[in-house]
């Protein structure tokens, strides 16, 4: 026979007034600031970012320091914007391009965010190996990669401003116009 817990029982404890007390003004805060206790009404962006599990937490930092935690939808590709622009992958681009519309619809973001990052093994299947050995060759290829990005944004949502970069390994993150 299974135990039912009630207050008589002993097992729960019985709510002190203290404890009543500062439930009810956690209540009364939730009331008051319902903003607090909700998500947010707005979204500002979309990140679109490679599936690297080493850039998971910079890339979680980066959005923080800009003051977007919370408020930017994420599509996860490998690559990033490599992947939804190289012709190696172009089975997914649509899908891509398909997400960022309805984000537009249902968030009604106002920027997209692409970032690439250093040894990036969708980058090396995209544009072959010399893309993690050489890193003058590596960046050429991110930036020609982020300006496609650019490119194709302008011409799917172009009321969406569009930001791009490179990340380090470090979680830094090279801004590319």
């Amino acid at each position: 026979m299974q135990h039912v817990h009630h207050l008589g029982c002993g097992c729960v404890p019985r709510l002190s007034r203290r404890g009543a007390l500062g439930l009810g003004f956690a209540g009364a805060l939730t009331a008051a600031f319902p903003t607090l206790a909700s998500k947010p009404d707005h979204y500002d962006s979309m990140l679109l970012n490679c599936i690297d599990p080493r850039f998971t937490t910079y890339t979680l930092d980066y959005m923080g320091k800009r003051d977007l935690k919370d408020l930017y939808s994420q599509f996860v590709i490998a690559g990033g914007p490599i992947g939804v622009v190289a012709p190696a992958f172009k089975s997914w681009h649509d899908v891509f391009w398909e997400n960022l519309a309805i984000s537009v619809q249902l968030h009604t973001i106002k920027r997209v965010i692409g970032l690439t990052h250093r040894d990036c093994g969708a980058a090396a299947v995209a544009y072959g190996d010399r893309a993690k050995t050489d890193k003058a060759f590596e960046t050429e290829r991110h930036v020609e990669a982020l300006r496609a990005f650019r490119a194709e944004a302008a011409k799917h949502q172009p009321k969406l401003a569009v930001e791009t970069g490179i990340m380090a390994l470090d979680g830094t993150v090279e801004v590319v116009t």
